[in-house]
């Protein structure tokens, strides 16, 4: 679980009996996972490593599978950044491993900014990115950056997040150049290319 957030998804999969490493570069997530999984009876085994240099920690090949949830790689703003760090998942994965990715439907954001800034922004809210108590919206969209509001209902309390909008093709393409042999996306868990989904997955197979 290459960024692991507040714990849900390598909570889960180590409570179906998976083997997982979980990496997380910032403390506060950690600390929160560490805490989640203690009130879920299960242990995290835990790293803080740069995607950019995974490889001065973990050996090549140590992996069946790799999952990079969340909308993740779009913390990284340069394409020499996000391909050397899919590059780096790539040579963790033993042959015929996969890795499994996700990302925001931002080119719906980019070519509806100035309606979403009114205040119009489509999320349906059927799936389970943000729980149904925590509000995301864009406020800032440029073709460079959307700056993300998330706010809990409950308390009334803000977080921002400063994002990457990957045009529509854009993270298949970085995908197709480091080179898996098979390629398949999702649009809000079903097959295929919808440009009305909220998100899309990718799963690759080394």
């Amino acid at each position: 679980d290459a960024s692991l957030g507040d714990g849900c998804d390598s909570i889960y999969l180590l409570k179906q009996g998976f083997d997982v490493t979980s990496n997380e570069i910032d403390k506060t997530f950690l600390d929160k996972a560490l805490e989640n999984a203690k009130i879920e009876n299960v242990k995290l085994k835990t790293t803080a490593l740069d995607w950019r240099k995974l490889d001065t920690e973990l050996a090549e090949e140590s992996f069946d599978a790799i999952i990079l949830l969340g909308n993740s790689l779009t913390y990284l703003f340069t394409e020499k950044d996000q391909l050397e760090t899919l590059r780096q998942f790539k040579r963790l994965l033993r042959s015929g491993g996969v890795l499994v990715i996700d990302e925001r439907n931002y080119q719906y954001i980019l070519d509806n900014r100035e309606k979403i800034l009114q205040g119009d922004f489509k999320y349906s809210g059927n799936y389970v990115y943000c729980g149904d108590k925590v509000h995301g919206k864009p406020i800032e969209i440029s073709n460079e950056r959307v700056k993300m509001e998330y706010t809990d209902e409950r308390t009334g309390k803000k977080g921002y997040l400063i994002l990457y909008p990957f045009r529509r093709g854009e993270v298949k393409n970085l995908l197709a150049k480091t080179g898996f042999a098979s390629i398949e996306q999702f649009s809000d868990y079903k097959v295929g290319e919808n440009h009305n989904a909220d998100f899309y997955q990718y799963v690759c197979i080394k």
